[in-house]
């Protein structure tokens, strides 16, 4: 039987059931498709399975239309290999491409949401959330809460995602097994910090940061070095960092490029942290439109610094008086923002997390 496509088409939903033998697996473990010519077991065009994954006998699978052949009279094969690694026949149907400009759709996720075991209907699930904070993509990372897990045991965990054009996916479960014990989540705490030039000595043998407030007990930390790491050659350097938690497990390093000049005579001096008067800084979290408030209980000579992740000065701004201070944060994107009030050489920061 002929089957017309016409050029609009994205994907070609297919059920397979293919016969693989008696001794054989009952599970799938790919699929391939081609046009016309048979390029050879394993060389054809990867089919994707609707639910995610090759795991049963019968499977829905899709094909991908991106680059049909020419318009007129072909014919599509598609072949699956069982669990054991062999190939089944290729099936074959008669596939009708209409002429016309093929049109693919921007396609984005409006909104995701799970369930466990019993399916509530589409969008009566629990929200989803997007790891970036916005659903925009056509691939989403998402995370559910845990706070509200079913009883120990084995269960089933349902997921579905609806499109801009608010029609929902089909449901895509797992079964997980949910362990008895309360789910706690550990306070994160930056214990330490330390540097080095070029060449990692390992953990915990480079040179010590110095946290700016003078104590290590958040998650978010500023952080400062002292003498330059030797030895040292003037020049292109990597200069590099990592962070120890309240476990003791060392993060990874992060590095940047450095521009070392020896010629410099004398020292830098780094300023030391020292207490600042009683500060205010509220709210926090907040947002770009919402902005900060700042009241010192004493702001004789005092400033505001706001720093980007890169140590690039957005705002330094006076506070000559004890009076609050509103600082509009309009067009700030959403991050953590290091704020610094710095009195002379005294320096005391905070950071500033913009939703």
């Amino acid at each position: 039987m002929r089957t017309p496509m016409h050029a609009r088409t994205h994907l070609l939903g297919l059920a397979l059931c293919i016969g693989l033998g008696a001794s054989a697996q009952t599970g799938l473990l790919q699929g391939e498709y081609f046009w016309d010519t048979d390029p050879g077991t394993g060389n054809g065009s990867a089919l994707v399975a609707v639910d995610g994954t090759f795991g049963q006998a019968l499977e829905q699978v899709m094909v991908a239309t991106g680059s049909l052949p020419a318009p007129g009279t072909h014919r599509l094969y598609l072949r699956v290999q069982d669990d054991d690694g062999a190939w089944g026949p290729a099936f074959g149907t008669v596939v009708d491409v209409l002429p016309g400009s093929l049109l693919l759709p921007d396609i984005t996720v409006s909104e995701g949401e799970y369930f466990w075991d019993t399916d509530p209907g589409e969008g009566n699930g629990a929200p989803l959330l997007a790891f970036d904070g916005n659903f925009d993509a056509a691939l989403e990372a998402v995370r559910l809460e845990t706070a509200t897990l079913p009883a120990p045991g084995t269960h089933t965990l349902g997921l579905r995602v609806m499109d801009v054009n608010g029609n929902w996916s089909g449901v895509f479960r797992v079964v997980v097994d949910v362990l008895p014990g309360t789910v706690t989540f550990p306070a994160i705490h930056v214990n330490a910090a330390e540097y080095w030039v070029d060449t990692d000595p390992g953990e915990g043998n480079a040179t010590p940061m110095l946290a700016a407030d003078g104590n290590f007990g958040s998650a978010v930390e500023a952080i400062r070095g002292g003498a330059i790491p030797v030895p040292v050659f003037a020049g292109n350097q990597v200069l590099w960092m990592r962070a120890q938690d309240d476990d003791g497990d060392w993060g990874p390093p992060f590095g940047i490029v450095v521009n070392i000049d020896t010629t410099i005579a004398g020292t830098v001096s780094v300023p030391q942290a020292d207490a600042a008067p009683a500060v205010q800084i509220g709210p926090n979290p907040t947002t770009a439109a919402q902005g900060i408030t700042i009241q010192l209980s004493a702001a004789s000579g005092a400033r505001v610094r706001i720093l980007d992740i890169r140590g690039r000065v957005l705002l330094d701004h006076p506070l000559s008086s004890t009076d609050p201070v509103h600082l509009s944060l309009e067009g700030y994107a959403a991050g953590t923002y290091p704020v610094g009030i710095i009195q002379g050489d005294r320096q005391w920061w905070s950071p500033v997390v913009v939703r």
